[in-house]
């Protein structure tokens, strides 16, 4: 029961959090994303994104909507449209940014939950998931229920934070370190004492899991969703006083290395984007 209120005390502070920045979190993410001194990881990720979706087609479900731009991009493709988001101020803003482009064109919104899905069985061709299963405490809900709406062959695009990101060394350290069962709460005690005792300024954002990419990709292919595509991405790869200090230089170098977004160097970069297919039926799967 205590587990419980605290996940929902959890989601109610994410909702909380996403619905005071979304008057404006189109307008830094994708209109100004270039211009802010600030790497664009949204737009980028947006756009990784896109590349994977070349050739989908039919009733697309994009969980956590956001601003609405990723809906915009389904239905120019003439998907059947399906937006859902647990923040209601991004919810308003997806419903004012679709009316306006796309005046003619059916968007079904909801408020709702990613880890209850009140759709049918085999409801959807493709899921769409950017920035969201790592505000969860885990996955445990949330791939089977994946799994559960998409069609045999349909297709899930989901991104993630780099656990193993190899240009933060001392935060990926730290994070595997949190992982080990008895140490993450010293881990924790300690970050929040150095912080008070130098005085740093609170972490940008809000704060989530980091996954390790090959245990993602674990995870899926025991749910039967397959890897056919994938790309790192957010290559921060100076100190943060570097980057504060001269953004324009780091931020430059860091988008020149998203060419190696589909190599063994991608292990740089902070993000990481999954497409997955599925290929098993459900009486296969109930199986294990």
């Amino acid at each position: 029961m205590l587990e419980e209120k605290t996940k929902s005390i959890q989601k109610k502070e994410v909702a909380e959090h996403f619905s005071s920045i979304s008057g404006d979190y189109r307008e830094k993410n994708y209109q100004l994303a270039r211009k802010r001194g600030k790497y664009p990881d949204i737009y980028r990720r947006h756009q990784y994104m896109l590349e994977m979706m070349e050739g989908l087609q039919g009733r697309a479900l994009e969980v956590g909507c956001g601003s609405g731009e990723m809906l915009c991009e389904l239905l120019n493709r003439n998907f059947e449209v399906v937006g859902m988001d647990i923040a209601m101020g991004m919810l308003k803003a997806s419903k004012a940014l679709t009316e306006e482009e796309f005046s003619t064109k059916k968007v079904s919104l909801l408020l709702g939950d990613i880890e209850n899905l009140s759709f049918h069985d085999q409801s959807f061709d493709i899921i769409i998931a950017a920035g969201v299963i790592e505000y969860l405490d885990s996955d445990k809900k949330t791939f089977p229920e994946f799994f559960r709406l998409l069609k045999p062959g349909g297709i899930l695009i989901l991104s993630v934070r780099n656990k193993l990101n190899l240009s933060r060394l001392i935060t990926t350290t730290r994070d595997l370190l949190s992982s080990i069962r008895g140490i993450g709460k010293l881990i924790n005690s300690l970050s929040v004492l150095a912080r008070r005792t130098l005085s740093l300024p609170p972490s940008n954002g809000f704060p989530g899991r980091r996954h390790i990419p090959l245990c993602l990709i674990r995870e899926l292919r025991e749910m039967g969703l397959i890897q056919v595509d994938f790309a790192f991405s957010y290559f921060a790869i100076f100190p943060r006083i570097l980057e504060r200090r001269f953004p324009d230089f780091c931020i430059g170098w860091g988008e020149r290395m998203e060419m190696f977004s589909k190599t063994i160097l991608g292990y740089f970069g902070n993000q990481y984007i999954i497409k997955a297919q599925k290929v098993r039926d459900e009486s296969t799967n109930s199986g294990n």
